[in-house]
């Protein structure tokens, strides 16, 4: 008897402690978010959903800016074109210096001088205001997010800019120039600049592709 009092309590406690602890649960009302029109009324196309944000391809260079939970059309799309506008230019400023580093190291040079170089070439390429970013394609999806109380409809952009090489040699002519112009009176240091330059071009031309004879003989 007084075994199976003993149990009863214990299965009392059990049933207690359960209701206490399910008061303390929280239910997070389930959302789910659906795209209800998409502008242009097309599929995705690849540059949307591309794993890169940041890419080269025919000579041109790409970056695809985003933007959401605008409410209106016309903001998420200025949102979006003025990530990729700003996220282009600083992506190519790093190419540049990048460039400039790897060409740099080819060569031996004093570590005070190509340092002291390095330091120039970056300030000058940061300075530097980069034209020819156009925006080349727009694509927006209206999304529509709701959960067991309330709905909210709003919108994702994808913008993707572009600049050509010739403008991004453009930035690189005046990051050098401007380098050299400080550099003029250390006469190390102005030598360098002038054989990293040197360097930077004759790597710049190693990187395209070769072309068939008889593309080159048309």
């Amino acid at each position: 008897m007084k075994k199976q009092m003993k149990i009863c309590l214990l299965l009392a406690g059990i049933i207690l402690l359960s209701a206490c602890g399910a008061k303390n649960v929280i239910n997070t009302p389930q959302l789910s978010v659906k795209v209800v029109e998409t502008i242009p009324a097309a599929a995705a196309p690849d540059w949307v959903n591309s794993t890169q944000e940041f890419w080269e391809k025919d000579g041109r260079y790409f970056y695809r800016g985003t933007a959401e939970g605008f409410t209106n059309l016309e903001a998420a799309k200025r949102a979006a074109s003025a990530n990729a506008r700003v996220n282009l230019a600083e992506q190519i400023k790093n190419v540049v210096r990048n460039e400039f580093s790897r060409a740099l190291e080819a060569g031996a040079y004093d570590e005070n001088t190509g340092g002291y170089l390095k330091d120039v070439f970056f300030s000058a390429v940061e300075n530097i205001t980069l034209s020819g970013v156009e925006v080349q394609q727009s694509y927006l999806q209206r999304l529509l997010e709701s959960n067991d109380m309330n709905q909210r409809l709003y919108y994702r952009a994808y913008v993707l800019s572009a600049i050509s090489k010739t403008d991004y040699y453009k930035l690189v002519r005046a990051a050098f120039s401007d380098t050299k112009a400080q550099v003029a009176a250390n006469k190390s240091a102005k030598q360098l600049a002038l054989e990293t330059e040197a360097r930077f071009w004759q790597q710049q031309q190693a990187a395209l592709p070769a072309v068939p004879q008889a593309e080159a003989a048309q």
